[in-house]
């Protein structure tokens, strides 16, 4: 058993109270204000473009609110940094109040930097108290403080790129390993090991049952369940769809995030808990199925970008999707490959025009994709070496997909980014 891939998974797999963009702005504000301690009086922050991008069309959870102002205001006035994703936590009715009372009294400043033509994220994060000035950045990912400052002294400086032009860079430990690496530490780990998956599971299948019960969102969760009735396959669509639809209203329960996103998650997980069912397979074997699928989606998003202009719901989680479904299926190792690189000769490249509600349908049409995939697989049916981004090795086809997501759709990121966000009329721009 490789150590070093059960340590990534526990780093990787966490709860999250809401839509990680925001959430990250919550937490920021909240290290920014904990800092320094007292009364909130005015909040300032200027992020990237696509965290900001990934944030104004989500519901904050305890609240009926949406976007980036009342994500920042409600982290100054009660968010517990000590939490991480799950920093909103206790949230009230007061606290939203105060909240809003902060926004209207225009002491909530959320600004862009267009300058930042890199992607990755980054939030810098002010807040004025009766007791001074709190100051910190948050960096890469959406938990990582590289920076603190107190009343104009520094407390904490980690090292970190901070070049507005530099290329994001695959460098997470991940990206040591192969495919063949994850599915043997998926079938060999001892299974007590992996009590947290089980939990993760779980998680996201309360989540998936509270927006189908309450046709959260759009309500695509239901309506999936109402196509195919009798399918696996649209239950599968219909079960992840309803957890991203009561994510992205806001209901306020946490997912189990994947790689620092809730949708990712929820789209790793919650389709392999359906298949396995009706594949009659053991609750073990699920487990290992979901095990395999977050170890792809954390290698797949260490190449195209934890902020990615691909979907990383239609483009990492999917193909951990198929990776498990294979398994589940008792597929070869070239046939769970070869689910792999179905998925990215069939859906490769699909945008990540924000966080909203349509992510839902985004994400089941996805995992639909994947589960085929792995039944096409099953009976030798798969696209060529060659075949457009397909290569010999499901390795290969993720590393030229990360190298076009990085280098290849920089303006692409930013052309999408402005459209989306013109849109918002709340919108500043860093001079």
């Amino acid at each position: 058993m490789k150590v070093e891939l059960l340590e990534i998974l526990r780093k990787e797999v966490n709860p999250a109270l809401g839509c990680t963009g925001p959430t990250s702005v919550s937490f920021a504000v909240s290290k920014a204000k904990d800092i320094v301690g007292g009364i909130p009086k005015e909040v300032t922050v200027i992020m990237d473009r696509d965290t900001y991008k990934n944030s104004i069309s989500v519901g904050i959870p305890g609240t009926k609110e949406k976007g980036l102002d009342i994500a920042a205001a409600l982290g100054a006035i009660a968010g517990k940094s000590n939490l991480g994703l799950e920093v909103l936590n206790y949230v009230t009715k007061d606290d939203e109040k105060k909240a809003l009372n902060m926004i209207d009294g225009n002491h909530v400043d959320v600004q862009i930097d267009w300058n930042r033509v890199g992607m990755g994220l980054y939030i810098d994060a002010k807040v004025k108290t009766n007791q001074g000035l709190g100051h910190a950045i948050v960096a890469k990912t959406h938990t990582n403080v590289v920076y603190l400052e107190k009343n104009g002294e520094a407390i904490l400086e980690k090292e970190f790129n901070d070049d507005k032009n530099a290329i994001y860079k695959a460098d997470h430990e991940i990206g040591g390993y192969k495919v063949k690496d994850f599915i043997d530490f998926s079938k060999e780990v001892p299974i007590e090991y992996l009590d947290f998956i089980k939990d993760a599971v779980d998680m996201n299948m309360k989540l998936a049952k509270i927006g189908m019960k309450k046709g959260s969102g759009e309500g695509f969760g239901k309506a999936w369940l109402k196509i195919g009735e009798k399918s696996p396959l649209y239950k599968a669509k219909a079960y992840t769809a309803s957890a991203s639809d009561a994510r992205m209203k806001g209901e306020n329960l946490p997912a189990m995030s994947c790689a620092s996103s809730g949708n990712v998650g929820i789209t790793a997980s919650i389709p392999l808990t359906i298949m396995a069912d009706e594949e009659n397979c053991s609750e073990e074997k699920m487990v290992r199925s979901v095990a395999l699928s977050f170890l792809i989606t954390i290698y797949v998003k260490n190449y195209i970008g934890r902020l990615s202009p691909m979907c990383a719901c239609a483009i990492a989680a999917s193909l951990g999707v198929a990776a498990g479904t294979a398994y589940l299926l008792n597929e070869t190792d070239e046939e769970i490959d070869r689910s792999i690189t179905n998925v990215i000769g069939s859906i490769g490249g699909i945008l990540c025009d924000g966080a909203k509600n349509g992510c839902a349908l985004k994400l089941s049409n996805a995992i639909g994709i994947a589960i085929e995939s792995a039944y096409l697989a099953k009976i030798g049916v798969s696209i060529a070496d060659g075949d457009g981004l397909v290569c010999k090795t499901a390795d290969d086809s993720i590393k030229i997909l990360g190298k076009i997501a990085r280098e290849g759709m920089r303006e692409t990121d930013i052309v999408m980014c402005k459209e989306i966000i013109s849109r918002n009329n709340e919108t500043k721009e860093v001079d």
